[in-house]
């Protein structure tokens, strides 16, 4: 049963405080309905988690589904590695969801056997359903604590639900709410999530532990050489879009407010990052609105390898509402590219306007008119981007690691207590 590590691939980086190790290693055991060989907002945070929880001493187990074509013996990640700790669920493909799969926890008899043995002491959910109700029966059966993270607005993904209502996202929502009271420790990626849970009756203990970004590898290139090796123009604003091509993103926005440019800055191009369900239409909208020469399609690209994409452009543009936290938001600051944002719960923690970064009052008219205004401010460009990467410093993923571990801790001690 037990296949290799997926162990994460992160350019190493000299700790800036002493590599502590704690006097009792903890078991730790993720769970979740999106991890390796996605690429996603929540996969990229379980791999930073889980590299700086194993750099500590402790072990990080993963329950993740099985994908389609992806073998879980034997399988090389990334950094040429093998897979250890990894467990695979049996799985359905999601009809309505590009390369996602359904676990099916109920269906690995084997597994269900053995995790009794591989002496889980934390049960830590990233998902409220499907790996959620099991998680929740595992920490009773086993006496251990349940830790949760709210990773997602979930309501906001009701459309990939066969039967599409309001009722339907209501219902979702609910049940997330009621997942959380299930929770000896909910985890909420920003302030403003953990204030949506406490305002919708959840009474469970939260904390506010972003996933945090890694510092970018120094020294970095110059931009113009950056620009020559991806077969950029040299000379041409480059507006940056890196994350899913979905529906829940709003990116008809970013291909609308290009179109509103064109007077401004006749040579501003948009470059989209990532692969989605809304790739074909998009194409489409960029077509319909003349836009084939500016727009380009790059497609996916290795977590490891987006930091030349971030060193390349200069404006990072992200109009989605639908977000807890919105790592590459992070991601952009901290490589020094200022960001033009909706303001969101998951981008106030991280943006002050004006300062830090530029928030729109909503994805449509207010976005188009800032990013008109900063087409034309070269200034505040600079400013947000020296600003908004010391912001993402202080937000690194070691530091949002050492506060999850002591959050464990806590919760461990007090069980052995009990």
């Amino acid at each position: 049963m037990r296949s290799a590590k997926c162990e994460v691939r992160t350019p190493h980086i000299a700790p800036r405080t002493p590599h502590i190790a704690f006097r009792t290693p903890l078991t730790i055991g993720f769970f979740t309905c999106n991890a390796f060989p996605l690429l996603n907002g929540l996969a990229v945070s379980l791999q930073q988690f889980t590299h700086h929880l194993r750099r500590l001493g402790h072990r990080v187990l993963i329950f993740a589904p099985r994908y389609p074509g992806h073998r879980s013996i034997g399988l090389r990640t990334p950094s040429e590695e093998p897979e250890v700790d990894v467990y695979r669920f049996p799985s359905l493909r999601v009809p309505t969801h590009h390369r996602y799969a359904l676990p099916l926890p109920a269906a690995a008899v084997a597994l269900r056997r053995a995790i009794p043995r591989l002496g889980l002491q934390i049960i830590h959910a990233h998902h409220p359903f499907l790996v959620g109700p099991y998680c929740r029966r595992l920490a009773r059966q086993l006496r251990v604590p349940l830790v949760f993270t709210y990773h997602t607005l979930y309501e906001q993904y009701a459309h990939y639900l066969p039967f599409i209502s309001p009722l339907a996202a209501k219902i979702v929502e609910t049940r997330s709410y009621a997942f959380a009271n299930q929770a000896d420790l909910v985890i909420a990626p920003t302030s403003g999530v953990r204030a949506r849970l406490l305002a919708n009756g959840v009474t469970a203990p939260v904390e506010v532990i972003p996933t945090g970004v890694e510092p970018p590898d120094t020294p970095e290139e110059p931009r113009p050489i950056v620009r020559r090796r991806l077969g950029l123009p040299e000379k041409s604003p480059i507006l940056l879009y890196v994350g899913r091509l979905a529906r829940e993103k709003n990116i008809g926005v970013l291909l609308r407010a290009l179109h509103a440019a064109a007077n401004v800055a006749p040579e501003v191009v948009l470059l989209l990052v990532g692969e989605g369900d809304e790739e074909r239409s998009l194409r489409g909208l960029a077509d319909r609105l003349n836009l084939a020469g500016r727009v380009r399609f790059v497609g996916p690209v290795p977590h490891q390898a987006v930091g030349r994409w971030y060193r390349a452009a200069d404006l990072f543009v992200f109009p989605s509402v639908s977000e807890t936290q919105g790592l590459v938001v992070l991601e952009a600051m901290a490589h020094g590219l200022p960001v033009l944002a909706v303001r969101s719960i998951g981008t106030s923690d991280f943006i002050d306007d004006g300062v830090t970064g530029a928030l729109a009052e909503n994805p449509h008219d207010d976005f188009i008119r800032r990013l008109l205004e900063l087409l034309r401010d070269g200034a505040s460009r600079s400013r947000y981007a020296e600003q908004g990467k010391a912001r993402a410093m202080q937000i690194t993923s070691e530091v949002s690691t050492m506060r999850l571990m002591r959050a464990y801790e806590r919760l461990a001690a007090q069980n052995a207590s009990m």
